[in-house]
C-alpha cells in the first residue's frame, strides 16, 4: 500500500495552519477567566509534533506497522460508506465481523481487523475521522491527534484546579513526556484510550467529587469508561479502584471528629472496593480476556512465552510465577519497577527504545530522590495526604504493577505503560511540592511561589 498520497504533502501544511488557528482562538477567548490556557498552545504544538514524528516514524524508519493497518481498514469501511450508506453504517454503527465481509469486494477493499472487538472500534471510529481527512495518513493522524488532545488537557485542568501553583511543572509532566506525545498521538488505540482516560478522570473530579454539571459529566465519563472497556478493558480495571478509593477518602473528610473519620474509614473502603470489585465481574462479558478470572492466567501465559527463544532480545524476566496470589505477590516487586522504569538504558537495542530508557532514568532518579528526602518509609505519609494525589498514585502504581506483570516485550511495554506516565510523574511533582512547602515553612515562609519554590530547590 502507498501510505502517503500527493494530497498528504498539499494538505498537511494547509492543516496545521486551520488547527493552530482555531487553537489561537479558543485560547484568547478562555485565557481572561481560566489563566492555565496560556499552555494550551504549547500542550496542542507538542501534541501536534507527536502526531507527525509518528506519521514519520511508521512511514519512514518501520515502513508500515499496525498504524497503517488501520488506515488501510479504516480507508475501507469509508469507502464502503459512500458505495453503500445502508452497509457502511451497518458497519460503522453495528461493529465489523466476519459476517460482514461480504459487504467489501476488491474495489473497497477487504479490511484484516475483523476479528477483534477492540481493533474494529478503532478501524469503525477512523474511518468517520478520513471523510475530514480527504481520506489521506497525515492529515486524518493530526485531527485525532486535536481531538485526543481534549483528554489529555482536561487531565492538566484537575491536577490544576487542585495544585494552581504547579502549572509550569505539571505542564512538563502531562504535555511534554515524549513517550506520551509520540504514541498517544497516532492511529493507535493508545491514542483513544489516552485520551479517554483523561475526560474519564475530568467528568468523575467534576461530576462526583465536586457534584458540578453532574447529567453532563455523568454522561462524559460514561462515555468515558466505555471506550475504555472496548479498546482496553485491563486500564478501567486500574482505574475504577482507584476512582472509589478517591471518593471514599473525599467523603470521609467531610465527616467531623477524627474518631469517627478513622472508624468509618474502613468500613467505607470496604463496601466500596466490594462493590468495585463485584461491578467487575458484571462487566465480566464485556471484558472478557480480561475479567478477573482470566486475567492472571493470561499474565502466567505471557510471560511464558518469553521463554522461547525467537523472544530473545526484546523482552525481559520478571521471575517464575502462577496464578496464585502467593506468587503474584512474590513477583510484584519486578514487576512494579518493569512497568515504572524499564527498559533500562543497557536494554535498549533501538534508538526510539533508547529515548524511552532515557525518560526511564530520569523517573528512577527522581523517585530515589524523593525516598533519600523522605528517608524512604517517611514517603508513605504523603500517599493519603491529598484525595487526587491518592488516586493519581494508587492508579499509577497499580496499572504499572499490572503492565510489568502481564508484559514480556519491551516494544509493547514502552506503549502500553503511557497511561500511567502523567499521573506518576505529577505524583512525584506533588510530593515535591510538598516537601518544599515544609522546607518553607521551617523558614518562615507561608506563600509557595514558583519564585521561592525555584529558591528551594536551589539549595
Amino acid at each position: 500500500m502507498q501510505y502517503l498520497s500527493v494530497a498528504d504533502y498539499i494538505l498537511t501544511p494547509l492543516y496545521l495552519i486551520i488547527l493552530f488557528a482555531v487553537a489561537n482562538v479558543i485560547q484568547k477567548s478562555r485565557i481572561e477567566k481560566n489563566p492555565e490556557y496560556k499552555y494550551y498552545l504549547q500542550g496542542l504544538g507538542v501534541k501536534m509534533f507527536g502526531a507527525l514524528s509518528f506519521c514519520a516514524i511508521y512511514v519512514f524508519y518501520y515502513g508500515g506497522g499496525d498504524t497503517t493497518q488501520y488506515f488501510a481498514d479504516a480507508l475501507c469501511v469509508n469507502k464502503l460508506l459512500f458505495e453503500d450508506p445502508q452497509k457502511g453504517l451497518d458497519v460503522i454503527i453495528g461493529g465489523l465481523d466476519i459476517t460482514k465481509l461480504s459487504y467489501f469486494n476488491d474495489k473497497i477493499g477487504y479490511p484484516a481487523y475483523f476479528r477483534d472487538p477492540a481493533t474494529s472500534f478503532v478501524v469503525r471510529v477512523v474511518s468517520i475521522f478520513l471523510i475530514l481527512g480527504f481520506r489521506s495518513f497525515i492529515p486524518t493522524t493530526l485531527i485525532i491527534a486535536s481531538i485526543s488532545f481534549a483528554g489529555i488537557w482536561n487531565l492538566y485542568r484537575v491536577f490544576l484546579a487542585e495544585y494552581p501553583k504547579l502549572g509550569r511543572e505539571l505542564s512538563y509532566s502531562i504535555f511534554f513526556i515524549p513517550s506520551v506525545f509520540l504514541w498517544g498521538s497516532g492511529i493507535l488505540k493508545d491514542t483513544f484510550t489516552l485520551s479517554a482516560i483523561g475526560l474519564y478522570t475530568y467528568a468523575f473530579y467534576y461530576g462526583v467529587i465536586k457534584s458540578k454539571l453532574i447529567l453532563k459529566n455523568f454522561f462524559v465519563m460514561f462515555i468515558a469508561a466505555y471506550v475504555i472497556i472496548i479498546v482496553k478493558p485491563y486500564i478501567f480495571i486500574a482505574l475504577l479502584p482507584g476512582s472509589m478509593i478517591w471518593l471514599v477518602s473525599d467523603k470521609i473528610s467531610y465527616i467531623k471528629g477524627k474518631f469517627l473519620r478513622f472508624s468509618m474509614a474502613p468500613i467505607f473502603l470496604f463496601i466500596t472496593i466490594g462493590s468495585a470489585y463485584l461491578l467487575i465481574n458484571y462487566l465480566g462479558d464485556s471484558l472478557g480476556k480480561f475479567s478477573s478470572d482470566q486475567l492472571l492466567e493470561r499474565a502466567v501465559i505471557t510471560q511464558r512465552d518469553l521463554k522461547y527463544e525467537f523472544y530473545k532480545g526484546n523482552s525481559f524476566d520478571i521471575g517464575e510465577f502462577d496464578s496464585s496470589i502467593e506468587s503474584i505477590l512474590a513477583v510484584s516487586p519486578n514487576a512494579l519497577i518493569a512497568g515504572l522504569f524499564r527498559p533500562y538504558i543497557w536494554e535498549s537495542n533501538k534508538l526510539l527504545m533508547l529515548f524511552s530508557a532515557l525518560e526511564n532514568l530520569y523517573f528512577l532518579i527522581f523517585t530515589i530522590t524523593l525516598l533519600i528526602k523522605t528517608k524512604v518509609f517517611g514517603i508513605f505519609r504523603f500517599f493519603f495526604k491529598h484525595h487526587l494525589l491518592t488516586f493519581s498514585l494508587f492508579f499509577s502504581l497499580f496499572f504499572s504493577f499490572s503492565v510489568g506483570l502481564s508484559t514480556s516485550n519491551f516494544g509493547s511495554l514502552v506503549r502500553y505503560k503511557i497511561p500511567a506516565i502523567p499521573f506518576y510523574l505529577s505524583s512525584l511533582i506533588i510530593i515535591r511540592n510538598y516537601l518544599r512547602e515544609e522546607k518553607l515553612e521551617k523558614k518562615g515562609l507561608k506563600d509557595l511561589t514558583e519564585n521561592n519554590m525555584d529558591i528551594v530547590e536551589a539549595e
